[in-house]
């Protein structure tokens, strides 16, 4: 395996916890603002058979962030006498709001039901309930008890499966959050989100054949999913590193026309890519100026301008794009290369043994990183690990990974820590 490194363009989205926030999960308390909690209203049926089939059809209601219609099921649920499957319902309804703790106090605190309700389904409903709080609130142990607990009785809940991928993912260990997905895909075929997620992970970790199938799988499930034109341009991307050039183009083609924006520059620059890789240098040229005249220090566009250069055997040409590229990005490993390779074709040999030995220098750390990675998946519970893969992504001039190791590490110590009372 290369060293798995990520564009610097998608890789706060692909580790970061916003990203299984909105993804995986329902987004806090912004994505329910930005819903409007209750616009979409389904009204329920307050007659449903029994007070636990209408408390399922309200955790629907605030799975699809309806509002509304959630809360007419509490009121009906109190009204037949189910004031303990309410408060539950109440409680998840707060956690999607974004109000963790207050619904952990409110399950501490909920009455006895005067139903006759299954208390087996009722136990279920309050442990995923609350190890999604916990898991909000960084309380893991909390939440791992919870949600395994809730997989002992249950295999299947799509919902433990669901928020144990989060967790997991969040602590850096692979495996198990693949293991989570792959569930939650399989438990869910219509949801196009845990397939997107082990997309982003497998490109991450440069499997990109693996990559491909889950990005178009999530697409098929949803065509026209919220976020479309991130996928289409994160598949076209694997498609690019398996030099499937023209399927790559085919895809970026697929962006949304209405949208000027669609797909940015990252989606530019990969059409670029391609358009040279199929050797039409002028288009690609063309793509590179444009993108160049408003973002002049953009590492991928210096570096293409370069390669064009080279291309059309103007190896003094190239010098000058990849030297900003260099003095902008001094640890980027591809930069320095082509950076070596013009100032041979130059006749600047001098300065290309220079490059080249600092490209081997910079290769090297890339190895080591990616041993790394390799270590931080055979050890999810290691911190220190996880803390060495931030020092070493800061050497390698990525802040973006920085950030996502030192979150790993954090989230691997927090589960270490014995879990709050919250009953």
């Amino acid at each position: 395996m290369t060293t798995p490194e990520p564009s610097r363009a998608l890789a706060p989205r692909i580790r970061g916890r916003v990203l299984v926030g909105g993804l995986l999960l329902m987004g806090g308390a912004a994505a329910a603002v930005a819903a409007g909690w209750g616009w979409k209203w389904r009204r329920i049926d307050a007659e449903a058979a029994t007070p636990m089939a209408l408390a399922t059809e309200a955790w629907k209601a605030v799975d699809r962030q309806d509002g509304a219609a959630a809360r007419q099921a509490i009121r009906s649920l109190k009204d037949r006498g189910a004031a303990g499957l309410a408060g539950v319902v109440q409680a998840r309804l707060l956690v999607a709001r974004g109000f963790s703790r207050p619904a952990l106090d409110l399950l501490a605190a909920l009455p006895a039901d005067k139903t006759g309700a299954d208390d087996a389904d009722l136990l279920r409903f309050v442990r995923l309930v609350r190890g999604e709080a916990a898991y909000r609130l960084r309380l893991y142990p909390l939440a791992e008890r919870e949600l395994n607990a809730v997989l002992a009785a249950t295999p299947d809940s799509v919902d433990a499966h669901r928020l144990l991928a989060a967790m997991t993912y969040d602590a850096g260990a692979i495996p198990a959050a693949i293991e989570h997905l792959e569930a939650t895909a399989r438990l869910a075929p219509a949801d196009p989100r845990p397939k997107r997620l082990l997309g982003l992970i497998h490109n991450d970790y440069e499997r990109y054949p693996e990559a491909v199938e889950h990005y178009e799988e999530s697409l098929r499930r949803s065509p026209d999913q919220a976020d479309r034109n991130d996928v289409l341009v994160e598949l076209a991307g694997s498609l690019v590193k398996l030099h499937r050039h023209r399927e790559a183009l085919a895809t970026l083609d697929k962006l949304d026309k209405l949208d000027k924006l669609a797909g940015g520059d990252d989606a530019d620059l990969l059409r670029a890519e391609c358009l040279l890789a199929i050797g039409d240098r002028g288009a690609a040229r063309g793509i590179v100026n444009r993108i160049l005249e408003t973002s002049p220090e953009d590492l991928g566009a210096l570096r293409l301008e370069g390669s064009i250069d080279l291309e059309d055997g103007n190896p003094q040409g190239a010098v000058r794009p990849l030297e900003r590229g260099v003095a902008k990005h001094p640890r980027d490993y591809l930069v320095r290369l082509k950076l070596a390779q013009a100032y041979a074709g130059a006749g600047r040999e001098a300065d290309a043994d220079a490059a080249r030995a600092e490209a081997e220098r910079i290769r090297a750390l890339r190895r080591t990183f990616a041993d790394l990675h390799q270590e931080a998946w055979a050890r999810p519970g290691d911190a220190d690990v996880r803390r060495r893969l931030a020092t070493m992504a800061a050497d390698l001039d990525r802040p973006d990974l920085e950030q996502v190791w030192l979150e790993a590490a954090a989230a691997v110590e927090a589960g270490r820590k014995p879990a709050e009372k919250s009953q």
